[in-house]
């Protein structure tokens, strides 16, 4: 909304950046914008593209009213007191029009305002004067609550207005007082009046932008088909910084191959592991002119963020299996795959999802040489798909935060394959990250709750249960109770993350916590009233006023949420399990954590996720907010299982922390409270 800006009574170009300042924020809290600019360029719309982007998604309009540009005969005419009429005026305009060589980045800004006039979302309008110019200057932003932003001044709608004169104009808001709510009030309605040609003063007359000049603009700038194939384009292609590897990263490439093109990356969330392999693959390239890579990772997310890094690198055609490609695309991909590789000298680059890979794709690498797999996230191997890791693959990389997992041996395996045995892992962690100045500092805060009576007797009667499970196991090697311990241990592990208290705590912070440009991680299935991902994003919305989307395995078009986040379209993202992998957002600087796994491996996804540096925002340090779930008041003898759940995770966020020392008497009194020693911490916390 329009009133979460600060407005300055006066902006002049010599102090004010007029489009970072003024039209970005408005345009980005708008859902309509009237405009009378006495000039006007379709170029200038361009300088506020970001801004006009929220507005787009916000279904905003656009109304223009300009004069147009007269050749000199009609200024000549003009002059000397003769009349022309609003037919030459327009083939003049017509005429005037002249194609300006834009380059590539301008170009898919123009594209979106082209598709925007296109889809009647932009709508101009001339205001002719036969002995005169019309020569207004003042806009009027409106937002969904009907509140106003009025402006008024000596600027144009023009590039030299915005950038190279000297402009001043003078704002005022509607929630300003009475006085000047009325007067925006009969500005608008004036512009109502000019826009439907109702201006009792016959000096004026407007009429229609010309349709010719409309299908001339069209074929020099429009590209796309519509608005949202346009801004799309936009996105794709914005401006990409080139990079270059830090040490630590060229460490762990000439590893890779020295030991013989095999080797497992375990490096922190955060540290650039897919910007490290993708440069590994180059290095790869100047050695074996033709190689086959398939790049394995678990979800969507991650498919999207690979394809993104290797168009950085240069490479062109990339195939997708599954994931983003539908059953027909991918049986096309996989036959398009194989045919070039057979009948071409070029490298074939595949990024498949897992599951694609073991069911489509693992059959038909025995044939293929010279073939270089890829798995990212390789902690999120299963037992099935361990055996299935092709055999013929010459080249080998794994990927992890970190490797640790329930059963060492299936830790042990993967390792193992892809290393075989002749390297320890390359090793850089989080404390490496953050003592070097790769990742931002932070302070984290635990917020104490008390579990409520019902959900504490739950949470024993299936400890219970679990107990009574794990005594009666014979065969450390039956994966099948492996399985059946899992899910007991997940279940008693969801009585902490859907406890109500959480929600009840979480009402109460919104008046004392900033929930701006931050995650908010809660957990799976629903409390009484409803899902708890909804419960939460209607707390942020109603009770914290913030613009709130979800990020959960649900969410349509994550990729496009991402993007939106990023840009400041919402202010917080609801999100479960699926953003803790794949997931990069460097301005990212909070995050609140309402549900949490036992697992060490999800800190340290977590803490990278909110820890990566960001230039734009100059992020020096993060927040880390974090329920941690006690008995209920008065109980001290309790399953030691809630207590290691709860305080690995605290103990593990503390230890790096900037305000360790400020917390850890807490953290201990807590842990010595309940009777649990440090060494349980160290047996149990590392799944």
């Amino acid at each position: 909304m329009l009133k979460r800006n600060q407005y300055l009574d006066i902006y002049r170009s010599t102090f004010n950046d007029f489009d970072n300042e003024f039209l970005n924020p408005s345009y980005a809290e708008s859902i309509s914008f009237d405009r009378g600019s006495g000039y006007f360029s379709l170029k200038s719309l361009v300088l506020s593209m970001e801004g006009l982007l929220k507005f787009i998604r916000n279904g905003g309009n656009i109304r223009l009213i300009c004069n147009p540009e007269l050749s000199n005969d009609d200024i000549e005419l003009i002059a000397r007191g003769l009349l022309i009429d609003d037919k030459r005026t327009t083939a003049d305009l017509i005429n005037s029009f002249t194609y300006e060589e834009l380059n590539e980045a301008e170009s898919t800004k123009m594209d979106i305002i082209c598709n925007l006039i296109a889809a009647g979302r932009l709508k101009i309008k001339i205001a002719f004067m036969p002995d005169g110019v019309y020569h207004e200057k003042f806009g009027i932003f409106t937002d969904a609550e009907g509140e106003n932003v009025y402006f008024n001044g000596s600027n144009n709608s023009t590039i030299s207005a915005n950038k190279k004169n000297f402009e001043s104009f003078m704002v005022s808001t509607s929630w300003d007082n009475e006085k000047a709510r009325i007067s925006i009030q009969n500005e608008k309605q004036y512009f109502d009046n000019l826009w439907e040609n109702k201006i009792d003063n016959k000096r004026i007359i407007v009429y229609d932008f010309p349709k010719a000049l409309e299908e001339k603009i069209f074929t020099a700038y429009k590209v796309s088909e519509s608005l949202e194939q346009a801004i799309h384009r936009y996105q794709d292609k914005k401006e990409i910084k080139s990079k270059t590897l830090y040490p630590f990263q060229e460490i762990a490439i000439e590893q890779f191959i020295k030991n013989g093109y095999r080797h497992f990356y375990e490096m922190a969330t955060g540290t650039g592991k897919t910007f490290t392999s993708v440069k590994t693959i180059k290095k790869v390239q100047e050695y074996n002119k033709k190689i086959f890579v398939i790049i394995c990772v678990p979800q969507i997310d991650l498919q999207n963020q690979w394809y993104r890094a290797l168009c950085d690198e240069g490479f062109e055609e990339i195939l997708f299996f599954g994931g983003e490609s539908d059953t027909k695309q991918t049986d096309d991909n996989i036959t398009k795959a194989i045919i070039h590789w057979f009948s071409s000298e070029e490298t074939i680059i595949c990024v498949s999802i897992y599951d694609t890979f073991f069911s489509k794709v693992y059959d038909k690498c025995e044939n293929i040489d010279n073939l270089f797999v890829i798995f990212d996230e390789a902690h999120n191997l299963n037992y099935n798909q361990i055996k299935k890791l092709p055999k013929s693959a010459k080249m080998k990389l794994g990927l992890s935060a970190t490797i640790e997992r329930f059963n060492p041996r299936e830790e042990k395996a993967i390792i193992n394959y892809f290393t075989e045995g002749t390297i320890e892992p390359y090793f850089y962690g989080i404390e490496k990250a953050i003592e070097n100045g790769f990742l931002s500092h932070y302070n984290y805060h635990p917020i104490y709750v008390r579990l409520s009576f019902d959900d504490y007797e739950r949470y024993v009667a299936k400890s219970k249960v679990l107990g009574k499970y794990l005594a009666s196991r014979k065969d450390e090697n039956d994966h099948t109770y492996d399985e059946a311990i899992s899910r007991l241990a997940n279940e008693r592990c969801l009585i902490l993350k859907q406890a109500n208290i959480k929600l009840t705590e979480l009402e109460k912070m919104m008046d004392e916590y900033d929930f701006r440009n931050s995650v908010v991680y809660c957990g799976q299935g629903k409390d009484e009233d409803s899902s708890i991902v909804d419960k939460v994003t209607e707390i942020l919305y109603l009770n914290g006023k913030y613009d709130v989307s979800q990020f959960t395995s649900k969410t349509k078009d994550r990729k496009q949420v991402l993007y939106e986040f990023e840009n400041n379209y919402y202010d917080t993202l609801v999100a479960i399990k699926c953003f803790d992998e794949g997931v990069d957002v460097p301005k990212l600087d909070k995050i609140y954590i309402l549900a949490s796994d036992s697992s060490l491996r999800q800190t340290v996804q977590r803490r990278g996720r909110v820890l990566r540096k960001c230039r734009e925002t100059g992020k020096t340090i993060a927040n880390i907010f974090d329920m941690v779930v006690l008995p209920p008041l008065g109980i001290y003898d309790v399953p030691h299982a809630l207590i290691i759940t709860e305080f690995g995770r605290v103990l593990e966020y503390a230890r790096l922390a900037d305000n360790k020392d400020e917390i850890q008497g807490k953290i201990n009194e807590y842990i010595d409270e309940y009777g649990v020693v440090r060494e349980e911490f160290d047996n149990e916390y590392k799944n």
